[in-house]
């Protein structure tokens, strides 16, 4: 997971049917907290989607194509979920609320418990990712693991928990386990490329060839960008931290 920088409201989410729908909302469940039998109050009409073509291609340009919570890319965000960061059932309100809106993997938002954690999760358009997570990745990219860089701070805990959970399954269930594989051999690859990159790069350092240099750099730093893949966690590689100059990483 990595910081992100969310542009203004799309136009589809901030037409005016769409604000009514808020304030309906927000007086519904007033109603509902005072009402003998919730259940009879009327219910405000939907009124559309926020699944709109300019929501799709702010997710791409803004968020880099990327599932938010495992940062594998998938080419366009038509290929993937909207998620609602806090589920419609803890707040109806947000259903529209393009602050609540992240683009997810399928699979990690159906992996992804719908009750919201005490403590709540890390918004990654809102809170220092950098500075609050953790991430560390294995010899030969296996085994990636996130945690709490503070272990007070609940929102991070309850964060790396998810991640660990969509990167690597549930401890001692097998299913579980084989439903992430996919990601974790996604994973392994990129590692192979960053770690190839790194010895290209001092391999060309130790040539003296500029041409080759220049190729190099650049090639490292497309696979270290924040718009590329699982971000966070090839960072983290020791290699990484060790060879690679900071003017490489955007």
């Amino acid at each position: 997971m990595i910081e992100l920088t969310r542009p203004p409201v799309p136009a589809s989410l901030n037409a005016p049917e769409m604000q009514q729908y808020v304030a309906d909302c927000a007086a519904y469940a007033t109603a509902c907290a005072t009402a003998p039998a919730p259940a009879v109050v009327p219910v405000p009409a939907k009124p559309g989607s926020y699944r709109t073509s300019d929501v799709l291609q702010a997710f791409d340009t803004y968020f880099f194509s990327k599932c938010y919570l495992t940062e594998q890319w998938h080419g366009s965000s038509y290929e993937m979920d909207v998620d609602h960061f806090v589920p419609v059932s803890q707040d109806p309100t947000l259903k529209f609320d393009w602050n609540n809106l992240f683009p997810a993997a399928h699979k990690a938002n159906m992996m992804r418990p719908r009750k919201w954690p005490a403590g709540g999760l890390l918004d990654p358009c809102r809170d220092a990712i950098a500075t609050r997570l953790l991430a560390t990745i294995g010899v030969n990219g296996r085994e990636p693991r996130f945690e709490a860089a503070d272990y007070t701070d609940q929102a991070a805990a309850n964060t790396a928990a998810l991640l660990n959970l969509l990167h690597n399954g549930r401890a001692g269930e097998e299913e579980s386990q084989l439903n992430t594989r996919h990601l974790r051999v996604t994973t392994r690859e990129r590692y192979d490329q960053v770690l190839h990159a790194i010895l290209n790069f001092q391999r060309a350092e130790r040539n003296g060839n500029a041409q080759q240099l220049a190729n190099a750099r650049r090639n490292l730093g497309a696979l270290l960008s924040r718009r590329a893949p699982f971000t966070q966690l090839m960072r983290a590689m020791y290699a990484v931290q060790e060879y690679v100059p900071v003017d490489l990483l955007d």
